[in-house]
């Protein structure tokens, strides 16, 4: 089959129903998009490649029956195979593969045949590996070269060799999840005995065996670069940008393969196949309804198996990142198999664009964000072409919040690769000898220069920073304790963003302090103070019990204790009460005009629809099952306001409280944040902060300035200063702003 470039997905899913066929208005008759003959014509031809898919795939397993030899011809007696074509289910699946296959007669073993095992190989007592310096700065890398083997257990033996970038000749990436630190696993290089990973133990055994990479030259980090020796990695991560641009080819391992992948693997090619055709064909929504019954019923067996693919860790780790985005074109390895990664790309956008996927991920644990980070790669891949480094590294932290790391230092090395060149100011951030906090601290100083120092902001403030951090309070922590810290920031819920502090961002560090500066000073006004607050949703449902994020209960705990706190309130600014409590609760998010979204409905009258949220929420309670999501207690067809509120609402109340402050306005702030807070407008950032008094307080400067020295809680919502009508108010008073000096 041609190779197909990969595909554009449309926009991101927030609709969520079951797989199904979209109602079309189009006239069937065939005149209006030709003739009968050729849309069958068009059907026919998708399920041969239907079929020819599970075909080939059947064929080319059938080289992997033996389990004792590689490369096995068949004859030697442990080749578990029969005379018989592959078993394909009346789905139209394959389950099995009966048949053997002859890749070639070279491999042939005899019983002279001794295995070289990892017992073998200490037995051996050979002495360890030692890496000789090589020409970093001049692009000198090492490159891999497996060898055969006899036995499926024999350990890998490779040569090492040296190489300059751009002068190497054709060589492969190795992507794949280094998982745990242990090195328990021991290889043959160069003659001498190294201690590996046991994934990268058996990705290296993949490539071996497999006949696209065998013989082939491999870049593998934990090999080729001296992992013992701090300076040398320091100087070999800005190399990785041009090591898999360069690379012919990026193979991604995921790991063993479960017992029956090639399921899973037959209906992502089938996937893949369907969207390629649906892509291209001029009949789409006429043949839709055939198309889908090509797919396996909701209960076949090989959904699970293709959901368990996406249980790989790699798919949730940030180093992998740059190893995909940037390689000119990439392969999938699960245990022995091999298939395109365009092939995973294109069976999901499948599922997106037909409203199932976050239905199917839900249904299948761990794997909807994997599906997510997947999806996301399309977003990484446009930022890593961004040609101002300072913008492209804000924004791909942003996007990989989600992604792990085993040392929280990488998270800011292991995205460098996707912003270019890199600047002399991060290059010497590539430096183990620092700690997370330096690390951070030296990039968020060197975010601020970018032309939205605003989003740095963003994501800090005590309600993202992990336990126990020593990096001043305005520094973003990329890698906090709890994954719930790095929730969105209020600035990017809607595309037409926020207001509150107008467009001119300002900011100084403190004079006469060493580098990195620990004071940011910004201008503002620090006006209100919290004089009532709810719980926050975090504390309420560890209160509860709940091990459940979205749960039905909470979120109704929540919203009571918003009530209760409005109960105490003073005099407000709002003329009605009811409608500022339902815009609040949504941060105002109507989904109306540039805030439209594809998969929800406008919100016409937040109060009516807030009223009937509750309504629907506190009947889903008094259900059979009370304690069930938020997820599932909307609506999954009817795409209604209610809907859309409740998804709205769900996400703002998430790790906030509802607060009231002493100048009358109702506000969504960080769950961390305590009465006697402040909330303050920062020139030139969307959203408003909580602020918290430093202990050392607030004085005048010999300019006559007031300084007011404070920690930063976290952004915050105050309903009716969001579009800069507070702002513009105390201006036109004449009031000066303050200084506000962020420890």
């Amino acid at each position: 089959m041609k190779r197909i470039s990969r595909s554009v997905r449309g926009p991101k899913v927030k609709r969520h129903v079951r797989l199904a066929a979209r109602p079309t208005t189009c006239d069937t008759r065939p005149s209006a998009h030709g003739s009968r003959h050729d849309i069958e014509n068009s059907l026919t031809e998708l399920k041969k490649d239907c079929s020819t898919v599970s075909t080939i795939l059947a064929v080319g397993l059938t080289m992997y029956r033996c389990e004792i030899h590689e490369r096995c011809d068949g004859r030697c007696g442990n080749f578990n195979g029969y005379e018989q074509n592959p078993v394909i289910d009346q789905e139209g699946l394959l389950i099995s593969l009966l048949y053997p296959g002859h890749e070639d007669s070279k491999t042939q073993t005899t019983s002279g045949d001794t295995t070289r095992d990892k017992k073998w190989l200490v037995q051996e007592n050979l002495p360890p590996l030692l890496y000789f310096p090589i020409d970093s700065l001049g692009g000198e890398i090492r490159l891999l070269k497996v060898k055969e083997a006899v036995f499926r257990v024999d350990v890998v033996e490779c040569e090492l060799i040296t190489a300059y970038l751009g002068r190497c000749g054709d060589f492969i990436a190795l992507s794949y999840c280094w998982g745990s630190s242990e090195t328990s696993e021991v290889m043959l290089c160069n003659g001498k005995s190294h201690r590996i990973s046991t994934s990268l133990n058996a990705a290296l055994k993949a490539c071996r065996e497999s006949a696209k990479t065998r013989g082939c030259l491999l870049w593998a980090d934990a090999v080729s670069i001296d992992q013992n020796n701090n300076s040398e990695k320091g100087e070999q991560i800005p190399l990785m940008r041009r090591i898999y641009t360069e690379a012919i080819w990026c193979l991604v391992f995921l790991g063993e393969a479960e017992p029956l992948v090639t399921q899973g693997l037959d209906l992502m090619l089938r996937l893949s196949t369907i969207q390629r055709f649906l892509k291209e064909s001029e009949h789409r929504s006429i043949l839709m309804e055939e198309v889908l019954s090509l797919l396996p019923s909701n209960d076949h067996t090989s959904w699970s198996e293709y959901a368990k693919i996406f249980r790989s860790p790699w798919f949730s780790r940030t180093w992998t990142l740059q190893e995909i985005v940037l390689s000119k074109q990439a392969f999938v390895g699960v245990g022995r198999y091999v298939i395109d990664w365009d092939s995973v790309e294109r069976s999901l956008a499948f599922l997106e664009e037909h409203n199932s996927l976050i239905t199917f991920g839900s249904r299948h644990g761990p794997v909807l964000q994997n599906f997510l980070n997947i999806i996301n790669i399309q977003n990484i891949r446009k930022i890593s072409e961004s040609p101002d480094p300072s913008s492209a590294l804000i924004a791909v932290l942003r996007a990989t919040r989600h992604f792990e790391v085993t040392d929280p230092r990488d998270k800011i090395m292991g995205v460098l690769g996707l912003i270019g060149d890199i600047p002399h100011e991060l290059r010497s951030l590539v430096d183990y000898t620092l700690s997370k906090a330096e690390i951070y601290h030296r990039a968020a100083l060197y975010m601020l220069s970018n032309p939205s120092p605003a989003h740095v902001l963003a994501h800090a403030g005590l309600q993202r920073q992990g336990g126990g951090t020593s990096m001043p309070s305005w520094v973003p922590d990329w890698y906090p304790d709890d994954l719930h810290r790095n929730e969105r920031p209020l600035m990017f819920f809607r595309p037409e963003t926020f207001d509150a502090g107008g467009t001119q961002f300002m900011f100084a560090t403190k004079p006469d302090t060493d580098f990195p500066a620990r004071e940011l000073w910004i201008p503002g006004f620090c006006l209100h103070k919290i004089v009532a607050a709810s719980q926050s949703y975090e504390s309420l449902r560890t209160m509860m019990g709940s091990t459940n994020s979205l749960s039905l209960a909470v979120c109704l705990a929540w919203v009571d204790s918003a009530r209760i706190c409005l109960q105490s309130r003073g005099a407000m600014v709002y003329d009605d009460i009811e409608d500022a409590v339902a815009r609040t609760l949504i941060v105002n998010d109507l989904y109306d005009r540039r805030n439209a979204t594809r998969y929800t409905t406008a919100i016409k009258n937040p109060k009516q629809t807030f009223r009937a949220a509750i309504a629907r929420i506190e009947d889903a309670r008094r259900s059979e099952v009370p304690e069930v999501a938020l997820l599932e207690v909307v609506s999954l067809q009817d795409n209604d306001q209610i809907q859309t509120y409740i998804m709205q609402m769900k996400a703002a109340m998430r790790d906030r409280r509802f607060a009231l402050t002493d100048t009358g306005y109702m506000c969504l702030v960080p769950g961390c944040a305590e009465l006697g807070d402040s909330v303050a407008i920062l020139f030139g950032h969307p959203s408003p902060f909580t602020i918290r008094a430093d202990s050392v307080s607030s004085y005048t400067d010999d300019g006559g300035v007031e300084v007011v020295r404070a920690v930063l809680i976290g952004d915050t919502y105050m309903h009716g200063v969001m579009e800069g009508e507070f702002l513009t108010e105390v201006v036109q008073m004449g009031r000066k702003p303050c200084v506000i000096a962020l420890v």
